[in-house]
């Protein structure tokens, strides 16, 4: 009887125990997510914030992200109890408060191997020039850089790298995977229907290698987003641009020795040097001299006081699909974004939105849903759009109809126009499974759209002509908003995609420049000197996905989702979008008409 009742008292006090450690947790989680919301008042008065070390530390590891995400499926409570995720718009306005405050002196980056998108790079970039601009100095460590890092380091004052680091500088590449013999290999026929000659997100279904338009673009494209980068390089650290490219082609720099000859950094030391030298600069060596950015961003985030007028930001990032069956955190669905837009809309302390788009684009009927309803939430109140690294073909379609878009230089964007697929799985059903269908049916066509057999030459005509209604509907929707004749807009578009620099210089954009820009534009539209920005889709903990799951069956199947699409990113890694293209096909038995970038870019 004595080990029963000790059993259910150890049983009661671990309850009660662990009933507390979630309680603390929980409170914490609701603390940061209150956090997580507070809003940013622009002044221009001097600011200064809880600390009396006079150098910023900022430690770039991991990934640089648009907006927060909670990662359901890995409930570390060590990283919710101290957050280190790196946002974008918080390191900006961080950096921009640091610039203000007298008590900083300097920013000292410790870079790590680290991923950011071009887009980000930039922007980040010029917050960094911003900075500057205050009379303030820049110190940057790496053991090594890669050319995304030293893009980023080269507005430093000062770059450092140990005698054994590495310093990678080769050019700009974009590589294309093509699937076509490995689906030979399978008996799987791609069925392919588009308009535009540089409609090239099909490609790797149909071709073993690029086509000679596709490769005209290409190189287009990454002569101008290459052109910006050494242009901006070669005025920071005053290096001809004609010795950038020869030092790329002959790949000049092997080791440190190369990189301090040739000016590519300015001293060889470890860390602990390194950061003697910046000691020594203020004359402090032997004090700490060092305030950690996670520490100072929520200083900083403190010292903005909170205004009854305030400009939304509103995230569209990830592919666009018709319905959440793809679930995760990189998609954009027309249910729960013209949800938000709705909450926004209604909001009557919002007097400008920010409409922020990381996008490839997607499907052409989920893309029309958004452009209508961003039409109607515009009548009521000023939209502006910022791209991030690429809005293309759906991405731009959203966009089109915005009263002003700004840009980066090195934006992937155009890409107007529309393509279907639709896989004839045949030989693959009959040779290699032994499967064989047989069908019976009223009508000629009823059957058409089946996986099981060829497209038959009228079912074509009447997919082709969808597909050019679709394109007629899109070149619309760009000539109303952008008030450009069709007929130019079908000259440029084709499915060409652009840089963010062509994309002004063709009307399709109108102004290089920042989120931070275009929240400042949107400010000034409606005449407003101080102001909160406020970010949307809010992030929801944990908890509060459970519980809204638990009375909504949608949510509950999206929850779900989430765990299988993160499983199928892992293993399919850079071939993950295309596996969930092919998947979706797959499900629905049906020619998606898609509006899709062709490509992507990366800077290693």
């Amino acid at each position: 009887m004595k080990q029963f009742f000790g059993g259910c008292f150890g049983a009661f006090i671990g309850v009660i125990i662990g009933m507390i450690i979630f309680a603390v947790v929980l409170s914490v989680a609701i603390k940061s997510s209150f956090n997580d919301a507070l809003d940013f008042k622009k002044s221009k008065s001097d600011v200064s914030v809880k600390s009396d070390k006079p150098i910023l530390k900022i430690v770039l590891k991991g990934e640089i992200k648009e907006t927060k995400q909670r990662d359901y499926w890995n409930l570390n409570f060590k990283e919710l109890l101290k957050d280190k995720t790196l946002i974008l718009s918080e390191m900006i306005r961080s950096i921009e408060v640091a610039a203000k405050d007298e008590k900083i002196k300097g920013i000292y980056i410790r870079i790590y191997p680290f991923s950011a998108s071009l887009a980000q790079l930039e922007e980040l970039r010029q917050s960094l020039l911003e900075f500057k601009k205050s009379g303030k100095w820049i110190y940057v460590y790496a053991d090594n850089y890669f050319q995304g890092d030293y893009y980023l380091a080269s507005v430093a004052d000062k770059i450092m790298m140990p005698d054994n680091g590495i310093l990678w500088w080769k050019g700009l590449a974009s590589k294309i995977t093509f699937y076509k013999k490995a689906l030979e290999k399978l008996d799987i026929q791609i069925q392919v229907f588009r308009h535009g000659k540089f409609k090239s997100a099909v490609e790797p279904f149909i071709l073993d290698k690029m086509s000679d338009e596709n490769r005209q673009q290409m190189r287009s494209l990454i002569g101008s987003v290459w052109s910006n980068i050494i242009q901006n390089i070669s005025e920071s650290r005053g290096i001809p641009v004609h010795q950038l490219n020869l030092y790329a082609n002959e790949l000049t720099i092997k080791d440190a020795n190369d990189a301090l000859k040739y000016k590519f950094i300015d001293h060889i030391s470890d860390e602990t040097e390194a950061k003697k030298m910046v000691q020594k600069k203020l004359e402090m060596t032997n004090k700490e001299v060092f305030v950690d950015y996670h520490e100072y961003k929520l200083n900083a985030k403190e010292k903005y006081s909170k205004s009854s007028d305030i400009i939304a930001v509103v995230y569209a990032t990830g592919q666009i699909v018709d319905y959440a069956d793809d679930t995760d955190d990189d998609i954009i669905v027309p249910s729960k974004f013209l949800k938000t837009l709705n909450e926004v809309e209604k909001d009557n302390d919002i007097k400008a939105v920010v409409i922020r788009v990381n996008s490839p684009g997607g499907s052409a009927f989920a893309s029309e849903k958004i452009w209508q309803a961003i039409k109607k939430l515009k009548s009521k109140k000023p939209v502006v759009v910022s791209f991030g690294e690429v809005a293309a073909s759906g991405g731009y379609y959203i966009s089109c109809g915005a009263d002003y878009i700004f840009t980066d230089h090195n934006t992937i964007t155009g890409s107007i126009g529309v393509f279907g697929i639709l896989p004839n799985i045949q030989k693959l059903m009959e040779k290699d499974l032994g499967l064989y269908t047989d069908t019976v049916k009223t009508n000629t066509y009823a059957d058409m759209m089946s996986l099981s057999r060829p497209v038959q030459p009228k079912e074509e005509s009447v997919i082709t002509y969808q597909i050019e209604k679709v394109y007629d509907t899109f070149l619309s929707r760009i000539s109303e908003g952008r008030k450009l004749d069709k007929m130019y807009i079908d000259k440029i578009g084709q499915g060409r995609v652009w840089s963010g620099a062509d994309a002004v210089r063709l009307k399709l954009a109108d102004k290089i420049g920042t989120l931070e820009d275009a929240i400042k534009f949107a400010a000034e539209k409606v005449k407003l000197k101080h102001f909160s920005i406020e970010e949307f889709p809010k992030a929801k903990l944990f908890i509060e996905e459970l519980l809204e799951s638990a009375y909504n069956e949608d949510d509950a199947y999206d929850i779900k989702s989430m765990a299988a699409s993160k499983i199928m990113k892992q293993h399919a890694g850079r071939f993950y979008k295309d596996v969930v293209l092919l998947k979706k096909i797959l499900i629905h038995q049906q020619v998606s008409y898609l509006t899709l970038m062709p490509c992507y870019i990366e800077m290693y």
